[in-house]
């Protein structure tokens, strides 16, 4: 019993020195996260990345008609707008010879490159072929500061114009 009692005590003990501890604060200032790292100041955040991107782009093609009369022609436009503070999401609409594409994409952007990677059709689609989570094509800034676009599921009509690596679309509305 004097044992238990003697427990007791020291466990009381310890609890009251325990709770009389200070807290300490942590600096947290300029720590990104779990490194202490200084911040770098050519460094964008998400957001000055995210409205680089915002605005409107085109680009249009066009063919000579199989028949050998006229010509076929497309129109593409994209319309990057902010969903929130770190994420963008774009209209693609595809209109011309026998086309109208309505598209939703998420973007993922970063100060070089944005991936536009299919969500869903919009309302007036004609033809359904993509997939939620495939990655439509990207624009992508290169050294010459020109936008180039990388394709992938998707592609223009034109067979000339498939190739990646290509100028094609083009900011027109910031």
């Amino acid at each position: 019993m004097k044992n238990l009692k003697l427990i007791f005590i020291f466990a009381f003990v310890f609890v009251l020195f325990s709770c009389n501890k200070q807290d300490r604060h942590v600096e947290t200032e300029n720590q990104g996260s779990t490194q202490n790292v200084a911040p770098d100041s050519n460094s964008q955040t998400q957001k000055e990345i995210s409205n680089k991107w915002i605005g409107q782009y085109t680009f249009d093609e066009s063919a000579p008609n199989a028949a050998g009369s006229g010509a076929q022609s497309w129109s593409y436009v994209i319309k990057i707008s902010a969903k929130d503070d770190d994420s963008l999401v774009a209209l693609i609409q595809v209109d011309g010879f026998q086309t109208i594409t309505r598209i939703e994409a998420e973007v993922k952007a970063t100060e070089k490159n944005a991936d536009f990677i299919f969500s869903k059709y919009g309302a007036e689609n004609v033809f359904e072929t993509y997939k939620k989570g495939e990655k439509l094509f990207s624009l992508e800034i290169n050294e010459k500061n020109e936008m180039i676009t990388n394709w992938d599921k998707m592609k223009p009509n034109v067979v000339d114009n498939q190739a990646s690596g290509k100028v094609m679309f083009k900011k027109v509305i910031s």
